[in-house]
């Protein structure tokens, strides 16, 4: 039997833990008070509003934990109420906040705060924030700015590189024809950046434009009071059948519903499955050379970084590692961004002549590594066409690629002649802007939005994702990543380069979705993880269920992807299916804390259709179908999960339970 503590390093690699929402309601309007903010803002089962938070951010983007105090609420039927104080800053104390949060039966909810500064506070950012779902992309909006004018107009379908909204005072959103939200801010002049460009599941409204010097010093002494008020309009309480983005759900759940066919495959090809090795980690990756191998997958990117690291040195263990391994490398080049991309890469090229040479290369300069943001000037840097003109003279012949090897949003704002390249690249993660599980599984339903958003920008040239981790092998928002403790007393932590969810069963549930995100977004290549390191696929030197995961994968490759139709029901389920001659493979992940129930509909000659009424025994899904799973108590260290018979077409995944699900091609 599990402890408390030992299931939960299971689940998400830290005995951590997060701290429990209350849930207020009043009438249709519900919202969860987590953490001295709201999320989940509903009217009735419609979700109107991701969050509202009063937050301080230090002068690297990161965000002060705010220690509540003296919180008292009261739920009545008609209302509730919630009163709370709390302290934060780089000290801990140097701003002290009083809260207040009303909501009403009519759809009105109102968040006042009010802060003293004990002390000076050095910030990019210190007010409200309040999110708005991925739902309200392309719906209507009246903004209402700070001189009073109305413009009517709609939240943006394609990723906004920059502030669709500025200058706001009151957002009017029209979620359907029976239902309108008003949010009015009160207290400062706010503006909307669209943060799928982080893959955040929200766009936000903020405080202070960025516009305005940051950061900026809050002296001692000073005061600053804001309010958010929130209007609901509707005709009847809500859409009932429309589920609610993230809440916890009832333990009477309706259960996932996936249907496969079995015979039938999409002309779109498995996408090429990678990982990351980086210069520094060369030691250690040369000792896992043999798990490399056994892992099989179908390239891994060599991060080379000319700003510390030796080409001489560092490209022929990188082919030391490729032949070893077996496994061919993309060579990933960060020039100084200081010196001549010419003379750069020739050094990089001459330490490759005569070894194992990369299939394809990529290349940046190293200022492109760092973020500007909107009105800020872009530092001075070689331009692309030098740049990839010099690669090309430098590796004659060899597949180049180009974007960036920061996050979307880079790529989204300063995009290249996608035209001078073989392939376009870009990486992502969940971790920018919050650290909590819920959180960062929400990332995942915005990687459709970011694929599409790629494919408009690249237009013919194809585009490749990865390394992507859970954690930041990068801040281009700050000097460096943040710290984390090790082993298993490591947080969750904006931005940090070593997050424990990436050893645990969480790791490889988010792997799964994120691999079936980008494949049904058009990505030629993903790549995935680091083979050691913080980002790696080791604890302690044993293989992680994320080994186990990536192995299973890389089996796919020239496979096709299959018809796949999956219905989440009200938990989050990721699914994705490889189609090969004698067989079909279907991968499932539970991408929630709670059990899921899921059917599973077999179409074609692999089996026959289950039986998926309520009320109805199951039948058999297939004759012969396995099921591999990737549960607590799992020996990933000796050997994978082990297939056993699936006779049933509805079962259970425990919390983040991966699943691998094998049906023969053809059955009697």
């Amino acid at each position: 039997m599990q402890t408390v503590e030992a299931l939960a390093v299971a689940l998400t690699g830290t005995a951590q833990t997060e701290s429990e929402p209350v849930r207020l309601a009043a009438g249709p309007l519900a919202v969860e008070f987590d953490g001295g903010g709201l999320r989940y803002v509903c009217y009735g089962e419609v979700e109107v509003i991701r969050a509202i938070s009063f937050l301080a951010r230090d002068e690297n983007w990161g965000t002060h934990a705010l220690k509540l105090e003296d919180v008292q609420i009261e739920q009545r039927d008609d209302a509730f109420e919630v009163r709370f104080r709390g302290t934060c800053g780089p000290g801990g104390t140097e701003l002290q906040l009083s809260a207040s949060i009303v909501g009403r039966a009519n759809g009105q909810l109102e968040f006042n705060a009010s802060a003293t500064l004990a002390g000076d506070l050095l910030t990019n950012r210190t007010g409200f924030v309040v999110l708005h779902p991925l739902d309200v992309s392309g719906r209507p909006v009246v903004v209402e700015t700070v001189d009073g004018q109305c413009t009517s107009t709609h939240f943006p379908e394609k990723i906004d590189p920059f502030q669709p909204f500025r200058d706001i005072r009151a957002l009017t959103t029209q979620h359907s024809d029976a239902l309108s939200v008003e949010v009015r801010m009160e207290g400062d002049t706010f503006e909307m950046e669209d943060q799928r460009n982080w893959s955040d599941a929200s766009f936000k409204t903020y405080v202070r434009p960025l516009a305005l010097p940051w950061p900026y010093t809050l002296a001692k002494g000073s005061t600053l009071a804001q309010s958010v008020k929130v209007t609901v309009q509707a005709a009847r309480p809500a859409d009932a059948n429309r589920p609610v983005a993230g809440a916890t759900p009832d333990t009477a759940t309706a259960p996932a519903r996936i249907r496969l066919d079995a015979d039938a495959r999409e002309q779109r090809a498995v996408p090429q499955l990678g990982i990351g090795v980086r210069a520094e980690d060369l030691d250690t990756a040369l000792q896992h050379a043999a798990e490399l191998h056994a892992l099989n997958p179908a390239y891994f990117i060599a991060h080379l970084d000319l700003r510390h690291d030796a080409p001489a040195t560092a490209v022929p263990r990188f082919a030391q590692l490729a032949d070893t391994a077996h496994v061919p490398y993309v060579l990933e080049v960060v020039l100084t961004g200081d010196g001549h991309p010419a003379d750069e890469l020739r050094h990089v090229a001459a330490a490759a002549s005569g070894r194992s040479s990369p299939i394809a290369l990529q290349v940046s300069p190293a200022p492109d590594l760092k973020a500007v943001l909107p009105g800020s000037p872009w530092p001075p840097c070689p331009s692309f066409d030098d740049i990839f003109a010099a690669a090309r003279a430098a590796f004659p012949g060899t597949p180049l690629g180009g974007g960036t090897f920061a996050y979307f949003t880079e790529l989204n704002r300063k995009r290249p002649p996608f035209d001078k390249l073989d392939y376009a690249t870009f990486t992502t993660c969940p971790i920018v802007h919050a650290a909590d599980d819920r959180s960062v599984m929400e990332t995942l339903a915005t990687l459709p939005f970011i694929a599409n958003s790629a494919t408009a920008l690249a237009g013919n040239t194809p585009y490749r994702v990865g390394p992507c981790t859970i954690a930041s092998r990068d801040n281009p928002y700050g000097a460096a990543t943040l710290p984390n403790e090790t082993g298993h007393g490591a947080k969750r932590i904006c931005l940090t380069d070593n997050d424990p969810r990436q050893r645990a069963l969480y790791g490889a549930a988010w792997n799964l979705g994120y691999f079936a995100a980008f494949a049904a977004g058009g990505a030629t290549h993903i790549a995935l993880s680091e083979l050691t390191g913080p980002r790696g696929l080791f604890d302690s030197g044993k293989p992680t269920p994320l080994f186990r995961l990536l192995a299973s994968l890389a089996q796919a490759r020239g496979a096709y992807r299959a018809n796949l139709t999956v219905d989440p029901g009200r938990l989050p389920l990721a699914a994705f299916a490889a189609k090969q001659d004698a067989s079909t493979t279907l991968w499932i992940a539970n991408l929630s804390a709670q059990t899921n129930r899921v059917e599973l509909d077999v179409g074609g000659t692999a089996g026959t259709t289950a039986n998926t009424a309520a009320n109805a025994a199951p039948n058999a899904t297939a004759k012969g179908a396995t099921i591999a799973r990737w549960l607590p108590g799992v020996d990933f260290a000796n050997a994978p999960p082990r297939h056993v018979p699936l006779t049933a077409g509805t079962f259970k995944l425990e919390p983040y339970e991966t699943a691998e699900i094998r049906l023969l091609a053809s059955m009697p």
